[in-house]
């Protein structure tokens, strides 16, 4: 039976007698009205063919090829439109306009058979797949007769689609090359299209400007406003289509004048949209049933023309300010200027950070300029080996392989290319969404341990060939400096404390967990400035060497020492940084501690339903567990430092204050400090829209040691009054509130400064 028969005969039903419908709804709905959230019930019988076979072939929301009531082949599967009428400069301009939300659309995430396939018109262009360039027309096939068509569809309108399409070839072509994430960053499905990569980008560029002389050559046959309007949009098109076309070309030019083009015309668009009039039925969901798709059709994707100028400008300014990433002053700086930059809100569009992957390593060069193994001594001189004879031996310098500075060479090789390309993605990894960070920092984290003890291995070995003499502590122990696997260590601790604080940004901690996984944050960041001190006395140590072997060398010893006091620099500042971190999360530890202690903490609704305070330990640490230094805290050790067990409120409110107020200053010394290290305080900075990104960040911090100084100080408060109180059974008068991810009270993403405030009734104790 066809189901057309169906539609005809409504009372027809296949029919068993060994099969009675029952109505059960009611029973259902009871039945279910037992469950508790997030119990769920499942019968073992009901497998995934059941669950399949449960689909209504005829539902239209799951099947392509259904065919309403009434409704015959060609209407379902075609549009009726005529792509080659002529329409009204109004309306050419209103078609534009929806095409760049589509464009804007699709670079925010949805796909391409919601957005820009949509359009009858770019349908017509790329299917059937054009074999030239003259292929690509409204009218297909082209007819024969000299019929002269007009001008403004087949030229203006055809010519900035074709510019579109071939923007969106590029960014496709960019964002495939990279580390994306499918439907989560970006759609590549292309649908069985094509976005016309095979056809040389001056013919669109000759298109477009072809497109504005004929416009320039119209007179008052078009309404001047609405002929600039176009103009306006054609200019637009052809510098967007030109500066995606630079694409990593931009290491070379470093020019940025056609995205600041592109932003200069933001008002004349936003000001001329009104002019343009829109044409809905020149846009159609049916294409997508003609598209190679396993899905069935989805709602067209519709955003304002004012979100997607928004957007646009967003990406605009982020490719102009990525310029200032380019500009190479070595691994610490390049890692504040990307990490900076690709932590705006809204975070960079995936086009940029898949440009900004290929800048920081693209043909074994970093920024187009560095080697691989440049850029990783460079890391290795500033932090931990200034002017080591380590990273001076070279193979071609010393050629006999039983000289100590051949082997030395061997051994650093090998540790190049054990240890770059992790280096290396240690930068790429920012380039993904916020939480594929922390997942990937998740899984690197087991990575760098084993890395580590390759390191030490590699260091015993190095500390032979080079005569390195022992540093005697005060108890007459011998200790070796270690400067690989210290280095290695360093990067681990790194990504411990960022997998911690992308824990808060992200809001993966219920609020019960928040005084345990800042007390966390606060031990690791104290493993790290220890770690810091035990690099920062060997350097000094091994510096008086050098110096006092060149005594008679001036000016070695002046660069020596230059080199010196730039690792001296970077330690402090990284010092002063961690301090900041760790005072920080000692107050608000503290904090959350009393606010728990007296019950006025809010707590999540399923924590003490499925879970325990020993599982959700070991969910947090989970990432932990597998390494094997720093070791994990037992579970009875971080409870009892958690909890602070054995502290009175007094001592746990002394340390909240003093701990926030060292927080400030560390926080004001950091900013003072600025985001990039400089040889002098005079140099001009290479990078002002980053440097005031970073400072805004560092302020934002402040504000939010701001909140928890009164946070701390309502607290002391209300304690002290309900210790004056005659009546001991009295509760803290205070209500509290965990402000929500994006919320105007929370200053800082990564801390989480609760919101503190006399109730109106006093609480029970």
């Amino acid at each position: 039976m066809l189901p057309s028969d169906v539609d005809r005969n409504p009372m027809m039903r296949i029919s068993s007698q060994s099969v009675v419908p029952r109505d059960i709804t009611d029973e259902f709905t009871q039945a279910s009205s037992k469950l508790r959230t997030g119990q769920l019930v499942k019968d073992e019988y009901f497998t995934l063919f059941e669950a399949v076979g449960a689909l209504e072939i005829m539902d239209s929301k799951m099947d392509s090829g259904y065919l309403g009531p009434g409704e015959n082949d060609a209407q379902a599967l075609e549009d009726d439109y005529d792509t080659t009428r002529e329409l009204a400069p109004e309306q050419v301009l209103g078609v534009m306009d929806e095409l760049l939300c589509h464009e804007m659309a699709w670079h925010m995430g949805h796909p391409l058979s919601q957005t820009v396939f949509t359009s009858l018109y770019l349908d017509k262009l790329l299917w059937p797949v054009p074999k030239s360039i003259e292929d690509a027309h409204f009218c297909r096939p082209r007819s024969s007769e000299n019929k002269e068509e007009p001008a403004l569809v087949n030229l203006v309108l055809r010519a900035y689609c074709l510019a579109l399409i071939k923007c969106c070839d590029f960014v496709h072509a960019r964002v495939t090359t990279e580390y994306y994430y499918e439907e989560e960053d970006f759609v590549t499905q292309l649908y069985n299209r094509s976005l016309l990569s095979q056809f040389d980008h001056e013919y669109f560029c000759n298109l477009l400007d072809r497109a504005i002389s004929w416009l320039d050559e119209q007179g008052d046959s078009i309404n001047e406003k609405v002929k600039e309007a176009i103009r306006c949009r054609l200019l637009f098109r052809r510098e967007f289509f030109l500066a995606l076309d630079q694409d990593i070309d931009v290491l070379e030019s470093r020019s940025t004048d056609h995205f600041s083009f592109c932003l200069s015309q933001q008002a004349l668009l936003t000001e001329s949209t009104p002019l343009g009039v829109p044409v809905p039925e020149s846009f159609s969901w049916k294409i997508q049933r003609k598209l190679a798709s396993t899905i069935p059709p989805r709602p067209v994707v519709k955003i304002s023309f004012e979100d997607a100028l928004a957007h646009l400008k967003r990406l605009c300014q982020d490719a102009i300010d990525l310029m200032e990433v380019l500009h190479y002053r070595g691994p610490h700086n390049l890692k504040a200027a990307v990490w900076t930059l690709l932590s705006r809100k809204p975070q960079p569009s995936v086009y940029i950070r898949s440009l900004i992957q290929t800048m920081i390593v693209n043909n074994m060069t970093v920024l187009g300029s560095v080697s691989v193994k440049q850029f990783l001594y460079d890391e290795l001189a500033e932090l931990v080996l200034p002017s080591s004879t380590l990273l001076l031996a070279n193979k071609d310098e010393t050629e006999v392989p039983s000289d100590p500075r051949f082997q030395i060479a061997n051994h650093m090789d090998l540790f190049v290319k054990r240890f770059a390309q992790p280096f290396v993605d240690t930068f790429r990894s920012a380039c993904l969404n916020r939480c594929r960070i922390r997942r990937t920092v998740c899984h690197t984290l087991v990575e760098w341990d084993n890395l580590q003890m390759e390191a030490e291995d590699l260091d015993e070995q190095l500390r032979t060939l080079n005569s390195e003499p022992p540093l005697m502590l005060q108890n007459g122990d011998a200790t070796y400096s270690y400067p690989l696997s210290s280095w290695a260590y360093h990067q681990k601790l790194n990504q411990f404390r960022l997998i911690i604080q992308l824990g808060f940004e992200l809001s993966i901690y219920s609020p019960e967990e928040l005084p345990g996984m800042y007390w966390y944050l606060s031990h690791i960041c104290s493993t790290h400035l220890g770690h810091i001190d035990r690099i920062r006395t060997f350097i000094v140590a091994t510096a008086k060497r050098n110096l006092t072997a060149l005594a008679g060398k001036k000016r070695e010893a002046v660069e020596r020492h230059a080199s010196l006091q730039n690792s001296l620099r970077l330690l402090e500042r990284l010092t002063t940084q961690i301090v900041a971190v760790d005072a920080f999360a000692i107050a608000l530890h503290a904090l959350y501690v009393l606010l728990a202690r007296h019950n006025i903490l809010p707590t999540a609704s399923s924590a003490q339903a499925y879970s325990s305070e020993r599982l959700r330990y070991e969910l947090r640490m989970k990432p932990f567990i597998p390494i094997t230094l720093p070791e994990l805290v037992p579970y009875e050790e971080y409870r009892r430092e958690a909890i602070l067990e054995g502290d009175s409120d007094e001592i746990v409110l002394e340390r909240a204050t003093k701990a926030i107020s060292e927080a400030r200053k560390a926080w004001e010394a950091t900013l003072a400090n600025g985001p990039f290290i400089r040889e002098t305080q005079s140099q001009a900075n290479p990078a002002p829209a980053i440097d005031e990104d970073w400072k805004k960040d560092i302020r934002n911090t402040m504000r939010a040691c701001i909140g928890a100084s009164i946070a701390i100080e309502t607290v002391k408060k209300a304690l002290a009054a309900r210790g004056s109180s005659k009546n001991a059974s009295t509760g803290v008068n205070l209500t509290v509130s965990i402000p929500e991810m994006g919320s105007k009270l929370r200053w800082h993403d990564w801390w989480i400064v609760p919101q503190v405030s006399q109730s109106q009734e006093p609480s029970k104790a």
